[in-house]
């Protein structure tokens, strides 16, 4: 290998390992196992060091036998290990991505960047999405080098790419963005001629940044953000979940409104639903909303409802077939590229199918009162089984009813100490209080959930959080 082939299976060694790194972690990268030791360890170390000094990474360790070679730069920790531990910047996507456009890099490694077409002459044709990414990209660092109350000169030159793009394209790109007030294309490539002389190739073009860019900047970086492609496989597979079931009633129904359960009676990825208790419930019902939201933001559906119903909610979405049939179609492709990527296996959890039993689900909180002993979420708390407090948990906690009644004190006081034929006094209700506050306070002590009860001097109900 020549050191530019060198190069580029570092990089893909690199990209590879991100696919499954721990977020906030460092990369690490083993020149024995990731690259088989195919880079001399000199050659390795340059490699390493440019990549550092012109900010695609921030080398955090590097091997004790670098040493030699990375003492002249920033003294690092010493990795014993015999790797190269790394951070990657924001810079590394860009760069990643310029270096599979070279054909040396496509003829080495016989890949092809995504999302490239190409045409039956060999020759690559590059995507919209592509374009304009390149376009915007350049537009960022021209503005950057651009003098306050000056125009922006864009260049069309190999540094920022805009070169492999021809005048016309790039003139119609950033024509819609002057359509959407971000910029304003200025009509003279020479300040000195009027308008019928200007020349017609020039190599570069004269922008008004407006003030409506950065907004639109921000715009534009949270579509690319929410994109397909960018998105964590969870989060893929939390849409395709709502858009499968989506799909299912469009075939039953034939129509563009269709219905469908917040919670289904087949879960079926079970990596979004592990195990059928209340608070898992909830969190399933929240990524639903989510996932129906997304699909609203991204115009796939065109709005949604639903009933007031808690976990058997049922949702009223409407959409246009063409719309949602293409959505359907990428996330499919995506959910089978991810799946069949073994790059990803440490990404993806189990997605075996889940049937749900609407009458049983595992509480957050229970209370056992042959043992005295209150339960919340796997975390238990002893009583004394005639004390006051534990009567008032066994009363509170007895069944679905009791636990989402809000109690009065009277009735409390009624009930725990059989006073029905007796009149309510204040003796008794300054019982109550005391005993909420401490039943309280011995939990918290106890599990550190303080929490567990809602309750003032005059009524007192299981916290709904924990239903």
């Amino acid at each position: 290998m020549n050191n530019k082939e060198r190069l580029y299976s570092l990089l893909d060694a690199i990209a590879d390992t991100q696919t499954i790194a721990i977020a906030g972690k460092p990369l690490i990268i083993d020149p024995l196992d990731q690259l088989n030791d195919r880079i001399p360890y000199q050659v390795l170390s340059h490699l390493f060091i440019r990549l550092d000094q012109e900010k695609v990474l921030k080398l955090i360790q590097a091997p004790e036998s670098a040493k030699s070679i990375t003492d002249d730069l920033d003294p690092y920790d010493r990795a014993t290990d015999g790797c190269w531990h790394i951070e990657l910047l924001t810079k590394f996507e860009r760069y990643y991505k310029e270096i599979q456009y070279e054909p040396e890099y496509q003829e080495f490694t016989g890949k092809k960047p995504a999302n490239i077409l190409t045409r039956s002459n060999g020759n690559t044709l590059m995507t919209y999405e592509q374009k304009l990414d390149l376009i915007v990209n350049a537009l960022i660092e021209a503005r950057k080098a651009t003098r306050k109350g000056q125009s922006t000169t864009l260049h069309i030159n190999t540094t920022n790419g805009l070169d492999s793009l021809e005048r016309e394209e790039i003139r119609n790109i950033l024509l819609q963005l002057q359509d959407e007030n971000a910029l304003k294309v200025n009509s003279k490539t020479n300040r000195l001629l009027p308008l019928n002389q200007q020349p017609t190739n020039a190599g570069y073009f004269f922008l008004e940044i407006l003030d409506g860019f950065d907004d639109w900047y921000e715009g534009y970086l949270m579509r690319k953000k929410t994109e397909l492609e960018n998105i964590y496989y969870i989060n893929i597979l939390r849409i395709y979940d709502v858009v499968l079931d989506i799909n299912d009633q469009i075939q039953l129904r034939n129509k563009t409104t269709v219905y469908i359960h917040l919670i289904p009676s087949i879960i079926r990825f079970k990596a979004l639903f592990p195990a059928d208790t209340s608070g898992l419930r909830d969190e399933y019902c929240e990524n639903r909303w989510g996932s129906i939201e997304y699909l609203k933001e991204k115009g796939i559906i065109t709005d949604y409802s639903h009933s007031q119903d808690g976990w058997d909610t049922v949702v009223t979405v409407s959409f246009l077939l063409s719309k949602f049939d293409d959505f359907y179609k990428k996330i499919q492709d995506e959910y089978v590229k991810r799946n069949n990527n073994s790059d990803e296996k440490e990404e993806k959890p189990k997605t075996e199918s889940l049937k749900i039993d609407p009458t049983k689900v595992k509480t957050k909180v229970s209370y056992n009162a042959q043992k005295g002993e209150l339960d919340i979420e796997g975390k238990k708390v002893q009583f004394k089984k005639e004390s006051f407090r534990a009567k008032l948990l066994e009363l509170l906690l007895r069944d679905d009813k009791t636990r989402k009644k809000e109690w009065s004190w009277d009735e409390v006081i009624e009930i725990i100490e059989d006073t029905r034929d007796e009149e309510p006094n204040i003796k008794s209700k300054n019982k109550f209080y005391p005993a909420c506050d401490g039943l309280t306070k011995h939990i918290a002590s106890k599990i550190s959930v303080n929490d567990l009860l809602i309750f003032n001097k005059s009524t007192v109900q299981i916290n709904p959080k924990y239903l």
